[in-house]
């Protein structure tokens, strides 16, 4: 059983609504398998005009920014394009890091409008099931404008989170944890971890010391998010389980069976007996070789204690 199994369970009147803000080079590829239960809702500034349509198998592209309230915003466009952010970046911190102080020059700027998340779904009438938000700096704001979609309906969040203050008056790790906490949010997991290196004069950058630790300093990553699970289980009570399976799916999607498995475990009396065997054979199935491609992973893991 592959992951397309979980499209075919899945309610056939609901969609799957993931909402990508900063959305450059499109639908990232965890979401392929769903992709026709998804109802995918991009946002790019820099896209020329808007396209597509929302709904189940639809992809919409919005080409505005998002932050906590209706205006404009000047786009800094950097020597490394996709380091450009509406905040203005910490050259002095940056140039003691190797390649940042020339990929954070400012060549240009554009003028960009700005929206609010929960303006523009309330207008167009979607409620997102899962957020991702990678915006280089301006995280926070962005989810400050979609307290009512966190409230009412986002069920997985991925944030880009900095541990060093990349942009000027950026808020770091600390404060978007605190505000997803605060929101009702989890956090389950950090990936895709970036390090600086440091400049010197010597050129040392090398990465094989430390017994397992890597050069450089952290600096960025994405954090992911669970809603609470006695919430998510009260509304999947209220909505036949359509909020159970949703959240399943986002699970899995984010490489999290286990915790899918366990969602499953705690709500499966609120869907139909039919749709709940046939879900639990495929998390069952999750746990398979083909799908754990449990030989990459712990060499992935070697790699990481060697590197």
């Amino acid at each position: 059983m592959t992951l397309a199994a979980f499209t075919k369970i899945f309610p056939s009147d609901a969609a799957l609504t993931l909402v990508d803000v900063g959305s450059a080079g499109g639908l990232q590829p965890r979401w392929r398998p769903f992709e026709p239960i998804l109802s995918a809702v991009l946002f790019d500034p820099r896209e020329a005009a808007p396209s597509g349509a929302l709904g189940r198998g639809q992809r919409r592209v919005y080409p505005v920014a998002l932050g906590r309230e209706a205006g404009q915003a000047t786009l800094n466009i950097l020597a490394l394009p996709n380091m450009s952010s509406t905040l203005a970046p910490n050259r002095a911190l940056l140039s003691g890091f190797r390649k940042k102080g020339a990929h954070s020059e400012v060549v240009s700027t554009e003028t960009l409008p700005i929206e609010p998340l929960d303006a523009i779904a309330e207008r167009d009438d979607f409620a997102p099931d899962v957020l991702k938000v990678d915006t280089q700096g301006s995280e926070l704001e962005i989810l400050q404008g979609a307290r009512a979609s966190l409230e009412r309906s986002v069920l997985v969040a991925e944030v880009e989170v900095s541990f060093v203050e990349r942009y000027v008056g950026q808020p770091l790790f600390d404060e978007i944890v605190r505000f997803m906490r605060d929101a009702g949010f989890d956090l389950i997991e950090l990936s895709r971890i970036k390090r600086y290196r440091a400049l010197n004069k010597a050129g040392v950058a090398n990465v094989g010391l430390g017994g397992g630790q890597r050069a450089g300093q952290i600096a960025y990553g994405d954090a992911i998010f669970l809603r609470n699970e006695e919430i998510i289980l009260q509304r999947a009570r209220n909505d036949s389980g359509v909020s159970l399976m949703k959240a399943i799916v986002a699970l899995v999607a984010y490489g999290k069976p286990d915790l899918a498995a366990r969602l499953f475990d705690r709500g499966a009396d609120a869907l139909d007996p039919a749709q709940r065997d046939r879900l639990s054979s495929a998390l069952k199935a999750l746990g398979g070789a083909a799908f754990g491609l449990r030989h990459l992973h712990a060499a992935m893991d070697w790699l990481g204690r060697k590197v």
